[in-house]
């Protein structure tokens, strides 16, 4: 038996002499689970090697670093110079889209306002028409910080009485921006109509300056169109000008939440979990800070024999 047992475990450790790590793959934090790499992380690597043109079946993983990072072993004659290439290329452009993702673009959109009159609506876009041709078509700045993905309700209650309500409760998240932005959103009076019904309606209501705002390669307006949420530049507390500081994101309602002095009676786990999944599911940026996928990935190390060119 013994001898058995001993045959059995060298000829595993041969099997393992015969691949050699490859590549190395660093991520923003640990993917690991119990003892090995998470599932989803995992079915990522995976995957990710398919979409570069490589037999995945041939790949071993193994972790270290506390998780932080997963080693990728091949056969020693698996991977040609074209597969090395292959790899190679399909990693970098993941690199380089995870660092483009932190550029904010502004465009302020420049043209000759319509003329029309008599027509408030028409009078509120050619105000912020103007407002914008006066501006510079393009601002730009770096996102500092993602915050965790938070739910927000509406307390509606008055001083000194303490009812349990109820609310929608909604998803958030707020990102910080290096260098401030200018304002895009208004609330309009228009002239010599200060005391109005017409200025009163429009007062409850924001207008946009004609602008679209992108990070990196993702169109924020096309995601606004797509459903996937509403954004809104905004002055934090602390800012030191009247610009826009940080970037909120607001991922609609997630249903009722029972509260009443700021204290909830509801668990709020299940809305957390939705928030996160309504996050994760509008994809880039957002997949760069949340989830469990190769948009995590901050650095690869190549291991080839003959690199790559």
């Amino acid at each position: 038996m013994n001898v058995r047992r001993i045959m059995l475990l060298g000829s595993l450790a041969l099997l393992g002499a015969c691949k050699e790590e490859r590549l190395v793959l660093h991520f923003e934090q640990p993917v690991t689970s119990g003892w090995g790499i998470d599932a989803a992380y995992e079915h990522a690597i995976l995957e990710d090697l398919k979409n570069a043109g490589i037999d995945s079946s041939q790949a071993t993983l193994s972790t270290r670093d506390s998780g932080k990072v997963v080693a990728v072993s091949f056969p020693e004659d698996a991977l040609g110079q074209q597969q090395q290439a292959s790899l190679t290329t399909y990693f970098n452009d993941l690199l380089k889209a995870r660092t483009e993702a932190q550029q904010v673009r502004l465009h302020i959109k420049q043209q000759e306002p319509e003329q029309a009159e008599g027509d408030p609506l028409s009078d509120a876009a050619r105000m912020l028409q103007e407002k914008a041709n006066k501006m510079r078509p393009l601002f730009t700045s770096r996102i500092s910080a993602f915050d965790t993905p938070r739910l927000t309700y509406q307390e509606q209650e008055k001083p000194g009485i303490r009812l349990y309500e109820s609310s929608q409760v909604r998803c958030q998240v707020t990102l910080g921006l290096e260098s401030p932005l200018p304002h895009i959103d208004y609330q309009l009076n228009l002239p010599g109509e200060s005391s109005s019904m017409l200025n009163q309606l429009l007062g409850l209501q924001s207008f946009r300056l004609p602008s679209s705002m992108s990070i990196g390669k993702s169109d924020l307006d096309q995601a606004v169109a797509d459903g996937h949420y509403a954004y809104k530049l905004i002055t934090s507390p602390n800012a030191r000008n009247k610009q826009a500081d940080e970037l909120v994101f607001f991922f609609g309602e997630l249903g009722d939440v029972v509260h009443s002095g700021g204290a909830t009676t509801t668990d709020l786990g299940k809305f957390e979990s939705a928030c996160l999944e309504r996050v994760i599911a509008a994809g880039r940026p957002f997949t760069f800070h949340y989830g469990n996928s190769l948009d995590r990935l901050v650095a690869v190390d190549y291991l080839f024999s003959e690199q790559a060119h």
